[in-house]
């Protein structure tokens, strides 16, 4: 699959994603707590029924849409899915709104994909070009890797290579002063105007000039605009009068023009646009909407389809020339602005007022910018200080300042992060990103897990643990921070939801996949974690953990108490715990040690016996799953098959294999190997050098199933009678006839997989594919076929376009439907125990019309709607009536006022303004309707929560946060 084609699929995939936060209003929390039991009583919670039509009851959409209906059923349940973790099926208050708010506070945490690292002077890269005048602006055309060079007061502009600092073009662009410049792609084009009242247009390629523009007013800034709600492009430009101008960008004549206000008619309400020069434009796509900055300080918003204003933004004292939109992701969108004042700006465009300052420069910016596909922020001032943020948390990353006297401008290159500061000459910085993208991380990669119920793959690292699609072998997530200590281990839980993660000093925890979020810990070891384990049935969960001691812990995993969590110590080993692994299909639980023994465990009674011992230092042990065999491997490169349990081999060594592969001299010999895995009669293994080899052991798993149950066999007592025998019987000489080394078949070999030692090869249930990580920083999958093993994707930080993975989409997605419409159905019969407070065995009449509301009939819910929208109809013709009685007004006024100064011009007299003080309400703006400032959903209370918690501290805890939202605003109307 081309990149191309993996972007479109990532947006086709993401536009399927539906944000359930998004569509949950803030008033309707107190309603949604009431849906809860109490924590007293002894309900546990919603169940997964009960939860869906509390939500379906509540959420914004289309409820009339049977469409919008499943996906949103869709959506709930894995949120349901995703919030009751421990897996007890039911969903507490307590948990819903905890995992709102961490949805906020974990942008403040370790949960970024991107930690930002610094930046720092560029080696190889200088500006060694002379600069006649100071540079007053830098423009990056990312399809062109192009910098523009405006130089102060020159009638040029100069043309950069911007991965080398090369002058390509100097070009003689206007008679006057180049005043701003921008790029057309539909035609190739790039825009220049100047202060000789012309608008040039450029080939991009050859630099020819292609068309001259003549414009009434000197523009100052321009910006392309491709409305994706439209199927025209313009382009916007601003100028000295105040006036936006509209060209198309196919025949580039004039369309029209949004007007700044008329500085000689008093402004009010019916007043809009900028009174001084425009600074910059904006054009915002996913909201349809064009901002505009003025030096009035004012930021006006214009519908992109109609071009008539929409909202003012206000709060600058000084000009702004310089707006920029970050949308990291739909939780991080924001309208950034910067200008004469020493603070940039941060405001949501659905409200007036801003809900950030960033806060730190102590002279007039320059400008502010955010890299495209990043949470990154830089703002820089005139005095050359340059500072980076975080758009997730507002956080100053990294501050900085350029060599120069000062600087007038800078600007952001991508895909390789350069900032590009403009002075006497250009500085250079460059972003400390991994040298090498085709790696996993930087660090070794430790393990790699495959997620299949949310189709990624996790890879651990002694610094963090990512996710990755496993549709396209993108990163998703970094959970940074997770421990003080080098993570070691880490296995994931039978609902693969959650991971368990050990560590270099000893300590286990738990950590949600989704979000990052560590959920509990368990009793520590004294030394670094080697191996974890996961059990569960119907009424006991066991996290299984041994470490460099001698002793294999098993924890309860619904223990409260961190430091009580281990139901069990065995301490049959002597030296150092190596593996763990358990027989899912039964109660055991098997382990390997530096003593040379292995150990069975049953994990409901405790019992223990040594199933086997040898002179060598085990290092890995895997029951062969649904067969009662075991097989273990040595430091020295052997391989031990031993039967377990009900095998009439039981504790007997059946066969043993010495691992064999090309060294670098060429020449076959034995290495140890470093990892196994078992799926389908297929044992895979890897060494340290790198290599990989598949073995075939149907045979002995054959024979093993074979003398599970009680077969005549002749003794070699008697040759002639046939007698039952038990597995005391055998001894190892027998045993060595039954198994032999040809029942092991070689059907797969790669040799240098990997450039160092295999850490794990994980088997992927879904399809023949398998995953290896190792030593040398990479992850590999593998495609085995045909006796072939290929690989068909790496996960790397630069992205593998080449990913060959595929995941059978529909019917994952005809199983979620399925299990939609049989929730759906089920919802009908559902009850919610709703908390209902009385007084003197009455219920109030507010929470009687709520629940009514609620739980009603139809017919009572039909007539809510009735009255609701005869209370609309009735708003509608209050406003009609109110338009045309202002109309009416303001028709005698004008003509009371045009009467009145033609009286004065026949009496010669200076004409005086006329007196409006009678009319003055009629013309103020009444009953301004704020539901839509108010009607923004809970995620925006969760930035207001984060900004507090930055600068004052106002909320100390979850508790205090939650008592704001969803009592402090909605007291009267449900109580």
């Amino acid at each position: 699959m081309k990149n191309q084609d993996y972007e479109d699929y990532d947006q086709d995939y993401e536009k399927k994603e539906i944000d359930i936060m998004e569509k949950l209003h803030k008033k309707k929390m107190a309603v949604i707590e009431r849906c809860f039991p109490d924590k007293n009583s002894k309900g546990q919670g919603l169940t997964i029924q009960q939860f869906l039509k509390v939500m379906l009851e509540h959420l914004d959409y289309n409820k009339d849409s049977k469409e919008e209906t499943k996906k949103i059923t869709l959506a709930l349940i894995e949120l349901f899915k995703e919030i009751d973790v421990n897996g007890d099926g039911t969903m507490e208050w307590v948990e819903f709104s905890n995992h709102i708010i961490e949805l906020g506070l974990l942008r403040n945490d370790r949960s970024f994909k991107d930690v930002i690292k610094s930046y720092h002077p560029a080696e190889n890269i200088k500006d060694e070009q002379k600069h006649e005048t100071v540079i007053d602006r830098v423009y990056f055309f990312d399809r062109l890797k192009m910098l523009l060079v405006l130089e102060k007061e020159s009638p040029k502009f100069k043309v950069y290579n911007s991965n080398t600092s090369e002058l390509i073009w100097n070009v003689n662009a206007h008679k006057g002063y180049v005043l701003s410049a921008e790029f057309i792609p539909d035609q190739n084009l790039i825009a220049s105007s100047s202060n000789d009242l012309t608008i040039n247009f450029w080939d991009s390629s050859s630099f020819n000039l292609k068309q001259i523009l003549s414009v009434p007013e000197i523009q100052l800034c321009m910006r392309y605009a491709r409305w994706s709600s439209s199927q025209s492009n313009f382009l916007y430009t601003g100028g000295s009068d105040s006036i936006i101008h509209i060209y198309d960008t196919y025949d580039l004549k004039e369309r029209g023009t949004l007007s700044g206000w008329n500085p000689f008619i008093k402004r009010d309400s019916q007043q809009y646009g900028h009174s001084s020069p425009i600074g910059d434009i904006l054009a915002i796509d996913q909201q349809n909407t064009l901002v505009t900055g003025g030096l009035d300080g004012n930021i006006c918003l214009w519908d992109s389809a109609t071009h008539q204003p929409k909202k003012e933004l206000r709060g600058h004292e000084k000009g702004v020339y310089s707006l920029d939109w970050s949308d990291w992701s739909p939780m991080n969108q924001c309208l950034i602005s910067a200008g004469l004042d020493h603070e940039a700006f941060v405001w949501n465009t659905y409200v007036k007022e801003k809900i950030f300052l960033l806060r730190g420069h102590n002279h007039p910016l320059v400008g502010v910018k955010c890299l495209p596909r990043t949470s990154q922020v830089v703002t820089a001032d005139i005095s050359g200080m340059v500072k980076v943020w975080d758009v997730r948390n507002f956080l100053q990353i990294q501050t900085f300042n350029v060599p120069a006297d000062e600087i007038q401008a800078f600007t952001l290159t991508y895909p390789k992060k350069q900032i590009v500061v403009g002075a006497r000459k250009m500085f250079f910085y460059e972003y400390d990103e991994p040298k090498d993208q085709m790696l996993t991380d930087e660090k070794m990669c430790l393990k790699v897990l495959y997620n299949q119920t949310l189709t990624c793959f996790i890879t651990l690292h002694p610094d963090s643990v990512k996710t990755w699609d496993a549709r396209t072998g993108k990163l998703q997530q970094v959970y940074r921070e997770l421990s003080v200590a080098e993570l070691t281990t880490m296995i994931i839980d039978a609902r693969q939801r959650k991971l368990f993660i050990g560590d270099a000093e000893g300590r286990i925890f738990t950590v949600n996949i989704k979000n990052g979020a560590k959920m509990k810990k368990f009793e520590r070891h004294h030394k670094m974690i080697t191996d974890l384990a996961h059990w569960s049935n119907d009424t006991n969960r066991r996290v299984i953990s041994c470490s460099r001691e001698d002793t294999v812990n098993i924890h309860d995993e619904d223990s409260q108490d961190a430091h009580k969590s281990c139901r069990y110590k065995m301490k049959q080993h002597h030296l150092s715990v190596n593996s763990l692994h358990v027989k899912q299909d039964s109660e055991h639980l098997v382990s390997c040690a530096d003593d040379g023994a292995i150990f069975i465990i049953d994990l409901v009674s405790y019992r223990q016996e040594l199933v086997w011992k040898c002179q060598y230092e085990l290092k890995k042990v895997m029951f062969l799953e649904s067969h009662n065999c075991i097989v273990s491997v040595d430091s020295i490169g052997n391989v031990y098959f031993i039967g377990v349990l009900e095998s009439k081999f039981k504790s007997k060594l059946l066969l043993q294999k010495t691992y064999k592969a090309i060294s670098l001299t060429n020449q076959e010999e034995t290495f140890p190997v470093t990892s196994i895995n078992y799926d389908d009669d297929l044992l895979y293994l890897g060494d340290e050098l790198g290599n990989l080899k598949i073995w075939n052991i149907k045979q002995v798993l054959d024979k093993v199933d074979l003398h599970q149950v009680e077969q005549k066999i002749k003794t070699r007592k008697n040759n002639d009678a046939d007698t039952f025998v038990t597995a005391m019987d055998y001894g190892q000489e027998d045993i060595a006839q039954i198994f032999v080394i040809g029942d092991i078949k070689e059907v797969g070999y790669q040799r240098k997989a990997h450039q160092d030692g295999i850490t794990y090869i994980e088997v992927c249930k879904d399809g023949s594919h398998f995953a290896t990580s190792s030593f040398d920083c990479c992850c590999y999958l593998w495609a085995f076929r045909n006796g072939q093993i290929s690989k068909i994707g790496a996960l790397i930080l630069g992205h593998d376009v080449n990913w060959g993975y595929r995941i059978d989409e529909k019917s994952r997605a005809d199983a979620a439907e399925q299990e939609a419409n049989e929730l759906l159905e089920e919802l009908k019969d559902t009850i919610i125990p709703t908390k209902v407070e009385k007084t003197d065995g009455q219920i109030s009449s507010s929470k009687q019309q709520l629940l009514d509301r609620l739980y009603g009939s139809k017919q009572q819910k039909e007539q809510q709607q009735q009255l609701i929208q005869a209370e609309k109809e009735d708003k509608k013709e209050k406003a009609l009536s109110r338009a045309k009685n202002a109309l009416k007004t303001y028709e005698q006024f004008k003509q009371k006022q045009f009467t009145y100064q033609n009286q004065q011009n026949l009496n010669d007299q200076d004409p005086k303004k006329y007196d409006d003080s009678e009319y003055k309400d009629v013309f103020q703006q009444q009953d301004y309707d704020e539901e839509e400032e108010d009607n923004y959903n809970i995620l925006t209370d969760l930035q207001e929560f984060k900004q507090q918690q930055l600068s004052s501290g106002v909320y100390s805890s979850k508790n205090a946060f939650k008592t704001k939202l969803i009592k402090g605003h909605h007291k009267s109307k449900f109580s």
